[in-house]
């Protein structure tokens, strides 16, 4: 389902926003590679308004065209990324999705809140997934595991994806900024372009090494070494064997760091305390 468009004078509409009297009923696909004619659909109970192609000869997504099918995780970051640079440019209107992991860490302790008895019980934000978005695409609500953000991007079309900001540890960033291949995280990493938060990168594990005091599982790379570390203090909560990991596609969530004692290549490093810093793809 398609949420923008593009009017006749090249400015991106939504279909929250669109009136066919003010911007005319001209409208194509907002992917750059298709720019296929399309048209308004009102929206019932069960659909919001979006846009759609007719499926006639000159109204079909193109082959490249992030609508055209559904996509892989790997293509829905990288349509993600060519939108929101997009939607930014354009001005089009953003929501703030917050993110906290804290629960998945091993190490966390909640904090304790004095409540009388009469005072009720505060209700937790619940996870964003498709239905929230489409009743309510700017209201912010929340993500607090790898699960749910892996379902999101398995669910959630790419240009509704690409409205998101994410709010964390005082930060307000793109979603496109922080879900990444792990080549890119690398690049921006060490280029210092990167933020002191939990990154999500995806991509092979090539293999894993296991010594007395910590574990490392290697992501594929010919130029650097991208490298998940879990230390002696967090065996126990990661159970994976190595048969399990390898060739594997996986998504990880964690903080990035330099290993400077790796003098032949370049090393970044993410650390890593159970499987629930792991999804797999």
């Amino acid at each position: 389902m398609m949420h923008s468009a593009i009017l006749s004078n090249g400015k991106l509409i939504t279909a929250k926003e669109y009136e066919a009297e003010r911007h005319g009923i001209v409208l194509s696909c907002m992917d750059p590679t298709c720019n296929v004619p399309v048209h308004f659909v009102k929206g019932d109970v069960l659909n919001t308004p979006h846009f759609k192609t007719s499926g006639k000869a000159n109204s079909i997504h193109r082959e490249s065209c992030g609508f055209a099918k559904k996509l892989t995780f790997k293509d829905t970051v990288f349509k993600v990324n060519e939108y929101q640079e997009t939607l930014r440019a354009q001005g089009i209107r953003e929501f703030v999705v917050k993110l906290n992991m804290d629960k998945l860490d091993p190490d966390y302790i909640p904090k304790e809140v004095n409540r009388s008895g009469s005072e009720k019980e505060a209700t937790p934000p619940p996870e964003i997934d498709q239905k929230l978005l489409k009743e309510k695409p700017e209201t912010p609500s929340s993500l607090s595991s790898l699960k749910s953000i892996k379902k999101l991007y398995q669910s959630v079309s790419p240009d509704l994806l690409a409205s998101i900001v994410i709010s964390i540890k005082g930060n307000q960033i793109p979603i496109s900024k922080l879900i990444c291949h792990y080549d890119m995280a690398h690049y921006l990493f060490w280029k210092g372009n990167t933020y002191e938060v939990p990154y999500f990168v995806y991509g092979v594990v090539e293999n894993v090494i296991r010594r007395e005091k910590v574990w490392f599982i290697n992501l594929t790379s010919e130029t650097y070494f991208f490298t998940l570390v879990i230390f002696e203090k967090y065996f126990k909560h990661f159970t994976y064997r190595d048969e399990d990991l390898v060739n594997k596609e996986i998504l990880a969530m964690g903080f990035l760091r330099k290993n400077e004692y790796t003098k032949d290549k370049p090393s970044t490093e993410m650390i890593i305390k159970s499987d629930k810093y792991i999804e797999f793809l």
